[in-house]
């Protein structure tokens, strides 16, 4: 009689069982999963473009190359048919990038403006399918501004207004190095002060400092809190008629809030 229950509570528990079953299994792909695997690969995220002005000419100008790999973005429905990165740099989309995945896997851009920007890269398969994901990208931007013999120095434009839809920046950083090019036998000591002005023309920062003949004077400062627009540095000559050499370096910088690089890693490595 304690067999023949034993064996009726064996049974019962089976049939309980049955239907959890095909849980304890592996999990299966859903009919609206992606069937595209989007593993792009890039080594840099950020960058710094330098501008080069001597006397009012702009004599050079350097962007940002950034490259983005697709080489392992794989789909299980069909072969890849093209993919495309779309920088961020402007509204419509217009710089955006696409190539054939059978002649390129590779895509490369210059930015040469300064901002925040939200990189898009998508990918498309022979079947239609897509996938895409996005990459934040920090563009910083060095400007070398020179004025050479001059009694009179012009005001230095600084742009902090970025070319996207992103944060200001974060800082305005200002090197500042001024020269009295006479010697002492035939020029006199000079005292420049620095003024660093905001957008509406309020002075948000200054700083004053004598140069011997033949010395230089110079200024470091960080500002914060910006206001969008265009700032101006300036530099004037309150005492002394000396002729001076102006060298001002300025970097516009923002937040480090770009994504991680995702570089491609061998197992050798």
């Amino acid at each position: 009689m304690t067999g023949a229950l034993s064996k009726a509570w064996l049974l019962m528990c089976l049939a309980l069982l049955a239907p959890l079953s095909g849980c304890l299994g592996p999990a299966e792909e859903g009919p609206g999963s992606n069937p595209i695997t989007m593993s792009v690969h890039y080594d840099v995220t950020a960058g710094t473009i330098e501008e080069v002005i001597r006397n009012g000419q702009l004599i050079s100008q350097s962007g940002v190359d950034l490259s983005f790999d697709f080489s392992r973005v794989a789909s299980n429905s069909a072969a890849m048919k093209t993919f495309t990165m779309d920088p961020g740099d402007d509204e419509e989309g217009a710089n955006a990038i696409t190539v054939n995945s059978n002649e390129n896997t590779k895509i490369s851009y210059t930015y040469l403006t300064h901002g925040l920007f939200v990189a898009n890269l998508s990918a498309l398969d022979e079947n239609g399918n897509t996938a895409s994901m996005t990459v934040t990208v920090r563009i910083d931007k060095t400007i070398a501004w020179t004025e050479t013999n001059t009694g009179v120095p012009e005001p230095m434009p600084i742009l902090v207004t970025p070319d996207c839809q992103c944060n200001l920046p974060e800082r305005i950083g200002i090197d500042s190095i001024i020269t009295n090019l006479n010697t002492p036998i035939t020029g006199n000591q000079v005292t420049v002060t620095w003024h660093l002005n905001n957008p509406d023309g309020t002075e948000e920062a200054s700083h004053t400092e004598q140069a011997a003949d033949g010395q230089d004077a110079s200024w470091d400062h960080e500002e914060f809190h910006l206001m969008d627009g265009t700032w101006s540095l300036e530099v004037t000559i309150d005492v002394g008629n000396d002729n001076i050499d102006v060298d001002h370096t300025v970097m516009v910088q923002y937040e480090t809030l770009e994504s991680e690089p995702n570089p491609f890693i061998t197992e050798e490595a």
